[in-house]
């Protein structure tokens, strides 16, 4: 026999598929929780299409950052050698070797990013001499001299945006799983 969605209580259907008893009140009740339901999901798509390229931006620039906190979780800070602290509201940042100000083209380039301390990243304005000394270490000279020759405009698309956002934050839980 099955349960009444609404008051929990067993009931003899007497309908395909009836949800509730047969009290009116369960019925209206019910009635109203799939109202709501759909209604839920109406906004959440309205929200969806009204969403601007900026926003999107910014929700692929969190993602990305928070993927590449984790990714050098285990590492040093890529300017000073000071130990790194992966909580949430902690002292790491996502330090860009080319601000994204300076090289916004380059906001989403791996190679152009690392864990940096908070101190370094935002008091030292990312501490770009030690910075550029320990990223030749890592990724080699070469690909260094590409990204600060790199001065190709990009124009970075809604759906490329989504994209972005949708892989690193898959790429971070796996992280997150596997290393923790």
């Amino acid at each position: 026999m099955p349960k009444c969605k609404v008051c929990k209580t067993k009931f003899e259907p007497r309908f395909f598929l009836q949800k509730t008893c047969v009290n009116p009140s369960c019925l209206a009740e019910w009635i109203k929780l799939e109202r709501e339901k759909k209604q839920k999901v109406a906004d959440a798509k309205t929200k969806q299409r009204l969403k601007t390229k900026s926003e999107y931006n910014k929700e692929a620039q969190v993602a990305i950052n928070k993927y590449v906190r984790i990714r050098d979780s285990k590492k040093l800070c890529v300017s000073c050698d000071s130990v790194l602290s992966v909580e949430y509201g902690g002292t790491t940042d996502c330090g860009h070797y080319r601000s994204r100000g300076s090289a916004s083209h380059l906001r989403f380039n791996l190679f152009n990013m690392a864990a940096q301390c908070s101190r370094c990243n935002r008091y030292l304005s990312g501490n770009v001499v030690e910075y550029r000394k320990e990223l030749i270490k890592r990724i080699g000279l070469d690909r260094v001299e590409k990204i600060e020759q790199d001065n190709q405009p990009r124009n970075f698309t809604i759906e490329y945006l989504a994209r972005i956002k949708q892989i690193f934050n898959k790429k971070a839980r796996f992280y997150e799983k596997k290393f923790r």
